[in-house]
C-alpha cells in the first residue's frame, strides 16, 4: 500500500506531501490542471525515465518520495538483493540538472533496472507505462493458477520435478564419470601399485632422518671415543692406572696411620675405579655399534629421496599417502559399481517422469477448465464496461516439462467485431486499455498479488452506465487492493472511500498546482462541478447530494 508521497519541484509541483488511504481514491480536478503529474510522480517512482524538463522551472533539481507498506514479493527482492529491510518501504527518485538521476530503496543507491524489478510486484500503473503485469507473458500462467486454485497440485508437482532434476544431475555426473572411468581406473590402479611397491611405515621419514644424521656423524664419533679410551682405561697415564697406583699409596699410609678416616680415602677411590670400568663397558659398547657404513648411507639416503618424490607427487605427507591406499581402493569399487547405479538412477529416472507427465497432465486439465469458465466471466465484465463485442481466450501451448508443468498459456482478445484474438499487450488504446485491465483485474482479483493498482485514462469516452460500472468495479477491486484512480467523471468519483482534489493556481505569474484532500461536504461541490461545468448551481449541488446519498445507501 501507498502511505505517503512527497514531490518537490516536478513539474509544476513545487511541494507536495499528500497521505493516502486504503481502499479506493480518485484524483480529480478541471481539464489541464495537473492530475496526471500524481500518477507520473508515482510512475518515477516505478522506474519511469525522468528528464531534465521534468524539473519545476527556476529549480536545480526534482524529487520524488514514496512510503509504502511491504508485500512479502518485495521482502524477499530486499533480501536478494541485501537491502535494509525496515517496517515500511522508501522509494527516492532524485534528478539534478547537468547530472545523473539516482533511484533509492531504504537510502541504498539502486539501478533503474534493480529499481522497476523490485516496484513491479509492488504497483501496477494502468494506462501509457511499462509497470503493468499484465502485459507480462511470465504473469499469465500464474495468474491463471491462482485464479484455478491448483496451487497445492503445482506444490506436488515441484516437488517432484525438483527430485526429477536431481536424479538427472546425478546421472548426468555418473555418465560424464563413465567416459572417464577407464581412464581414471587406470591410473588409480598405477598410484596404488606405486604407493605398496614403495612399502610406506607411519612415521618412517623421522626415523630415517634420524639414522641418517648418525650415520654422517659415525666417524667422528669413533674417533672420539677411540681417544677417550686410552685416556680413560688402556694407556699406562690413564685415569684407571692412576687410581690404581693412588690406591697403593693410600694402603701404605694407612699401614702407618690405622684411623677410620684414611681407610675411608681408599673407599672413595675404589668406587671412583668402578665408575671409570662401568663407564669404560659402556664406551666398548657403544664403540662396537656404531655404524658408519658408506652402503647404509646411501641405502637411507635413496629412501628418502623416494619418500620426497612421492610426498611432491601426490602433494601429501608421508602417513597421509597411507591413507591415500585406502581412499583410492575404494574409488576403484564406486567406479566399478557405475554401471550398476547408472542402471538403478535410469530407471528412477523413467519412473519420475512418468509420474511428472501425469501430474502435469492433471494440472493441464484443471488449468483448461478454469480457463474457460476465466474467458466467460472476463467476456462478461468486459461487456459491462462497454466492450459488447469482445472476445478473450487463454491460448495453451505444450512444453517440455519445467518447474510450471507442460503449459505456456497467454492471454489473447479482441475488443471490435471483426478482429482477430491479438495477445493482451497488442491491443486497444489507452482508455481501452485501462478498461480491459480493470475487466481482467476483478475477475482475478484475488488471485492477483499486486497490492497497488493505479488508472489513468480509464474513464476515457465513457459515460453514463458505463462509467457507473466503470465505478462499481473499481470500488469491488478496491476491497483487495489499494486502487487509485484519475477521473473526471461524477459516476465514478462517487464510488471513491478517499477523494484529492486538483487545482492549478496562478499567483504573479507562477503557475502551481496544489492537492487537496476533500471532505464531505467539499466532496460534494467538487462532483456538482463535475455534473454541472463551470457553474456550480442549487440543482447541480442537490443532484450532487442526491447521488453520493444514494451511493452510500447501496453500500
Amino acid at each position: 500500500m501507498l502511505k505517503f508521497l512527497r514531490v518537490k519541484n516536478f513539474a509544476l509541483m513545487e511541494e507536495l506531501a499528500l497521505n493516502f488511504e486504503s481502499g479506493l481514491t480518485v484524483i480529480t480536478g478541471e481539464t489541464g490542471a495537473g492530475k496526471s503529474m500524481i500518477v507520473e510522480a508515482i510512475a518515477a517512482l516505478c522506474g519511469e525515465k525522468l528528464d531534465e524538463v521534468s524539473i519545476r522551472t527556476g529549480k536545480d533539481y526534482a524529487e520524488i518520495t514514496g512510503i509504502f507498506e511491504p508485500n512479502p514479493e518485495v521482502l524477499e527482492l530486499l533480501k536478494k538483493y541485501n537491502i535494509e529491510m525496515n517496517e515500511d518501504i522508501i522509494i527516492r527518485r532524485r534528478i539534478e540538472k547537468g547530472k545523473r538521476q539516482f533511484a533509492y530503496v531504504n537510502d541504498q543507491i539502486v539501478s533503474l533496472a534493480r529499481l522497476k524489478e523490485i516496484m513491479i510486484v509492488l504497483i501496477d500503473l494502468v494506462g501509457q507505462y511499462e509497470n503493468q503485469s499484465l502485459f507480462n507473458i511470465s504473469n499469465h500462467l500464474r495468474l491463471l493458477d491462482r485464479f484455478a486454485k491448483v496451487e497445492d497440485k503445482l506444490i506436488e508437482y515441484q516437488k517432484l520435478f525438483d527430485e526429477h532434476k536431481k536424479c538427472l544431475l546425478e546421472l548426468n555426473e555418473l555418465e560424464a564419470l563413465q567416459n572417464e572411468k577407464n581412464q581414471k581406473l587406470e591410473n588409480l590402479k598405477f598410484e596404488i601399485e606405486e604407493i605398496e611397491k614403495a612399502n610406506l611405515k607411519p612415521n618412517e621419514e623421522e626415523i630415517l632422518i634420524e639414522e641418517k644424521n648418525l650415520l654422517q656423524t659415525g666417524e667422528k664419533r669413533a674417533s672420539l671415543i677411540d681417544e677417550i679410551i686410552p685416556r680413560l682405561y688402556e694407556a699406562e697415564s690413564s685415569a684407571y692406572e692412576t687410581l690404581a697406583s693412588l690406591i697403593r699409596l693410600i694402603e701404605e699410609l694407612s699401614n702407618l696411620d690405622p684411623r677410620a678416616e684414611i681407610k675411608g680415602l681408599k673407599s672413595i677411590i675404589e668406587n671412583t675405579i668402578s665408575n671409570i670400568e662401568e663407564v669404560y663397558r659402556q664406551l666398548i659398547d657403544y664403540r662396537e655399534h656404531i655404524d658408519f657404513s658408506r652402503e647404509r648411507f646411501e641405502e637411507v639416503m635413496e629412501r628418502l629421496d623416494l619418500i620426497g618424490r612421492l610426498k611432491k607427487k601426490y602433494r601429501k605427507g608421508l602417513n597421509e599417502l597411507i591413507e591415500y591406499l585406502g581412499i583410492a581402493r575404494e574409488e576403484i569399487e564406486r567406479l566399478e559399481r557405475t554401471d550398476i547405479e547408472v542402471e538403478k538412477l535410469q530407471q528412477r529416472l523413467n519412473t519420475l517422469f512418468r509420474d511428472l507427465k501425469n501430474i502435469a497432465g492433471e494440472l493441464s486439465k484443471k488449468r483448461k477448465a478454469a480457463a474457460k469458465i476465466m474467458e466467460r466471466e472476463i467476456v462478461k465484465i468486459l461487456s459491462r464496461l462497454g466492450m459488447e463485442r469482445a472476445k478473450f481466450q487463454i491460448h495453451f501451448s505444450e512444453k517440455t516439462p519445467d518447474e510450471t508443468g507442460m503449459d505456456d498459456v497467454e492471454f489473447y482478445i479482441s475488443t471490435n467485431p471483426g478482429e482477430e484474438l491479438k495477445p493482451l499487450n497488442k491491443v486497444g488504446s489507452g482508455g481501452e486499455i485501462s478498461r480491459m485491465v480493470l475487466g481482467l483485474k476483478t475477475i482475478l482479483s484475488e488471485a492477483d498479488h499486486i497490492p497497488i493498482i493505479i488508472f489513468d485514462e480509464v474513464d476515457t469516452g465513457i459515460g453514463g452506465r458505463i462509467a457507473e460500472a466503470v465505478g462499481e468495479l473499481l470500488f469491488n477491486l478496491s476491497k483487495n487492493h489499494q486502487v487509485i484512480c484519475i477521473t473526471h467523471l461524477p459516476q465514478i468519483s462517487i464510488f471513491a472511500d478517499n477523494h484529492i482534489l486538483v487545482k492549478k493556481e496562478i499567483k504573479k505569474e507562477i503557475t502551481q498546482v496544489n492537492v487537496q484532500k476533500l471532505d464531505e461536504e467539499m466532496r460534494k461541490m467538487e462532483i456538482a462541478r463535475m455534473l454541472g461545468g463551470k457553474e456550480i448551481t442549487k440543482k447541480t449541488i442537490e443532484h450532487a447530494e442526491e447521488i453520493l446519498q444514494k451511493r452510500r445507501r447501496s453500500g
